[in-house]
Formats: C-alpha cells, structure tokens, sequence
C-alpha cells in the first residue's frame, strides 16, 4: 500500500517537474520526458507488472492533460513498462549505465510511436525532418536528465525496500 502511495507522489512529482519546471530549461525546442525516466527506473526495478501499472497511471495523466485521444499516452507508457521490466529479470539492479541506456532507447521507441499514431495521422509525413528536430533532440535530453533523475528514484525505491523489509521483520 505505502509503494502505490509512493509510485503516485512520484507520478504527480514527475508530471509537476515536466511541464511546469523543465520548460524554463528547454534545449532545441524540447524538455525531458520525466515521466519516461520514472516508468524506466520504475520497470528496471521492480519487473514488468510494476512498469505496466506506473506507465498506464502515467500515461493515462498525460492524456487527461495534454492528450487528444484517451488512452494513447497509456499504451506507449505500458508497452515502455512492459518491455523495460524484462532488465530488472536479466541485469544487475546496481547498474547504472543500463537504465541510461534504456531510457535512450525507450525515448526512440516513445518518438516514433507518437510520430506514427499521432503526426502520421494527421497527415504529416516528413520524418526526416521530425526525427531531426524532435525525436533526436528529446532522446539526447531526456538521457542527460535522467542522470540526475535516476539517482533520485533509485534512491526512493531503495528506500521503500527498506520500510517493506523492516515491516515484514
């Protein structure tokens, strides 16, 4: 019960950090997607059902807020969960590079989903030009940000380790 409490500060935090601090420090026209770096971080810790729920929660406030279409949001988020929580299986949770590199490739999959649901749809089809001036320049970002990020929601998950420790005692 307190990690569901946790995992929905950290939602509210991230989504807070998102669209209300980081566009002061937007770079190339974009901001760090916050809430992909938590989904990651979430997924690398905790496994697949723990990255498919914080997606869909996160996904889900992203189409409340800004998204055109319910659900859209929700779905890239869970496919995002899904796929990151098969690291916290197979690699070591004291890796620090692996998340970075997740988070990376999860910004690109992330990019391109919205490019072909979203401004695919809409008739759009220069992707050259969007991966050039969204896509590339958002995955660069978000992986600079989730250098601070990571530590950050590491350490809360770290801790929560250790308040269900001490509880099950």
């Amino acid at each position: 019960m307190v990690r569901c409490i946790v995992v929905f500060i950290e939602i509210i935090f991230s989504y807070l950090l998102q669209s209300a601090v980081f566009p002061y420090f937007e770079l190339a026209g974009v901001v760090p997607d916050v809430l992909l770096i938590l989904v990651v971080s979430t997924a690398f810790f905790k496994g697949q059902n723990a990255g498919v729920l914080t997606g869909f929660f996160a996904g889900l406030l992203m189409d409340f807020c800004i998204g055109n279409y319910l659900g859209i949001f929700a779905i890239f988020y869970m496919v995002i969960g899904y796929f990151n929580g098969y690291a916290a299986k197979i690699f070591d949770r004291e890796d620090y590079l692996l998340p970075l590199g997740l988070t990376a490739v999860s910004e690109l999959v992330y990019g391109f989903l919205y490019y072909i649901f979203i401004v695919l749809l809409n008739g759009r089809l220069n992707i050259g030009f969007y991966f050039g001036k969204i896509i590339l320049p958002r995955v660069i970002y978000t992986t600079f940000a989730a250098i601070l990020l990571y530590k950050l929601f590491q350490g809360i998950h770290l801790l929560l380790l250790r308040f269900e420790y001490k509880e099950k005692r």
